[in-house]
């Protein structure tokens, strides 16, 4: 059994790595040959002590329980080794995976942030909301008053303070004196 396995798989025996014969298994299966875990072992032992075919084969009758022992126990630390490596290598992909897409959502929770504050600013900004504007203009103090009402009635909104030009002093013939500024918003 020891030395068919040996005859059909030796490169494959030869190239095992942390006691994973999954191309030793499908060749011999392909074949249709007959082994359990421990004939591998034993194969994977003499084949991994020879130089060549022929040394293992004459190696088989020499091999003895002790050997195989050792490379058993080899094969199952290597191979808690290989799977402490991989879960480690799982947890810090799994670790990386949650960290962007926290940095996702951070980002996306800033750029909403930013889009909120730049919507509440323009609603705050009365000249964003400006949709007419008009200049109203009287000779005196009270007619400025009575022009600024009948101008709120019909939607349009005092927007700052008076203001006053009096070139002259009032001689003669004079042009507005008081000014409001109106405005209609959206």
């Amino acid at each position: 059994m020891i030395s068919e396995i040996i005859r059909t798989a030796y490169p494959h025996l030869k190239k095992v790595e942390k006691g994973n014969f999954k191309t030793v298994k499908g060749e011999l299966d392909l074949l249709g040959i007959v082994y359990s875990d421990d004939d591998l072992v034993k194969a994977f032992t003499i084949v991994s002590q020879s130089n060549s075919i022929d040394e293992a084969l004459n190696a088989i009758d020499s091999i003895d329980s002790l050997s195989v022992t050792k490379v058993k126990t080899k094969i199952k630390t290597e191979q808690k080794a290989e799977k402490i490596k991989q879960d480690k290598i799982k947890q810090e992909e799994k670790k990386k995976r949650l960290q962007q897409k926290n940095e996702r959502l951070q980002q996306k929770k800033e750029s909403e942030e930013i889009k909120l504050a730049k919507k509440k600013a323009d609603s705050l900004n009365p000249f964003k909301s400006i949709d007419d504007y008009k200049v109203v203009g009287c000779k005196d103090y009270g007619e400025l008053q009575e022009m600024v009402k009948i101008y709120m009635k019909s939607g349009w909104v005092p927007y700052g303070g008076i203001t006053a030009y009096n070139p002259g002093g009032k001689i003669g013939f004079t042009p507005n004196s008081f000014f409001q500024a109106m405005v209609k918003f959206k």
